[in-house]
């Protein structure tokens, strides 16, 4: 059966409903007997402290778990504050960044982070640099590309793409749920790949009509929190039903793994081949650019300077194969 992994990013530090919600799905993934592959954010991590919420801490300890950015929305982001500099000023701004989030995840959950998931899919290449240095393995979430979703090595980190996802939207509906629940098990059996990353969404978008960082949209940052609409309790138990019963499917399907164990397969590194590295380039500009528009990010950020810096190290790159 093929691997999966099964990914949420755990990340609202303002409302409270959403450190019910993350204990909730924290405790689903654990009662199917299934490990989860969730992204915290590091002011997620300490807001967790700060409420005592400990209990959450605790639930997500049997899963995969991984540091998603030290601040998220908050600014500047990842690509608001590496997009006009160069690269070794940015490698020592992305390593003072994220060595905060990384110490919030270890006050919390006494280990490392498994790999490092970039907010709203936004990236640099100095992240790689720092990623090494903290001692961090793997991206998930990768804007670097290869064809059919290839898991690669980039500047000394592992590379894993999210091939597949279901919204909450989708998750609410059971028609759209129905729909999106075969979309991504046929994908799984098309995508010729051992590994595949499948994304179902934020706990806190289960609970609330909008996402928790819309007052952070064009670079705003509001003078006090902002609380967002919670759901109707009937519409998140419904999601919360129809996710679970993905899930159940999913474990008949394929095989579900934490990232680390992905990372520690036998990996094979090979050379590129031109296509490939014609691929990569045009993948790289069509992700960056898309991702320099994310709504929290300030009006004209221009995603250039870090397509430049991501494309001059593509020899770095290497495809990831498994020995047959």
């Amino acid at each position: 059966m093929k691997l999966v992994s099964v990914f949420m990013d755990v990340e609202d530090p303002i409302n409270p409903l959403a450190d019910d919600a993350a204990l909730d799905f924290a405790q689903l993934f654990t009662e199917i007997g299934i490990t989860g592959s969730f992204c915290i954010t590091g002011e997620k991590c300490r807001t967790l402290a700060q409420r005592g919420r400990l209990d959450v801490a605790k639930a997500f300890l049997p899963h995969s778990l991984g540091l998603h950015t030290n601040t998220h929305s908050f600014h500047p982001t990842t690509m608001e504050l590496l997009a006009e500099i160069d690269y070794e000023e940015g490698c020592r701004a992305a390593l003072e960044s994220e060595s905060k989030g990384c110490d919030a995840f270890r006050a919390l959950f006494h280990r490392e982070p498994a790999y490092w998931g970039g907010a709203g899919n936004t990236w640099s290449p100095e992240i790689t640099d720092a990623l090494q240095q903290l001692k961090i393995p793997a991206y998930v979430y990768a804007l670097t590309e290869l064809p059919n979703f290839a898991i690669h090595q980039f500047n000394g980190s592992v590379a894993l793409p999210q091939a597949l996802s279901i919204s909450e939207l989708e998750w609410a509906d059971p028609a759209r749920a129905n729909l999106a629940m075969d979309r991504v098990l046929n994908g799984i059996e098309t995508i010729p790949q051992p590994w595949i990353g499948i994304f179902v969404g934020h706990p806190t978008k289960f609970r609330h009509v909008d996402y928790w960082d819309h007052p952070y949209y064009n670079g705003r940052t509001p003078s006090k929190p902002e609380f967002t609409e919670p759901l109707p309790e009937a519409t998140y138990r419904r999601a919360k039903d129809n996710l679970t019963t993905f899930l159940e499917e999913l474990r008949q399907r394929a095989t579900i793994v934490g990232i680390e164990e992905v990372v520690n397969l036998p990996w094979r590194a090979c050379e590129l081949t031109p296509q490939e590295s014609e691929y990569f380039c045009a993948s790289a500009t069509k992700n960056l650019r898309a991702a320099a528009n994310w709504p929290p990010h300030r009006n004209g950020l221009s995603a250039n300077r870090i397509i430049e810096k991501t494309l001059s190290r593509i020899t770095t790159v290497r495809r990831l194969d498994l020995p047959k």
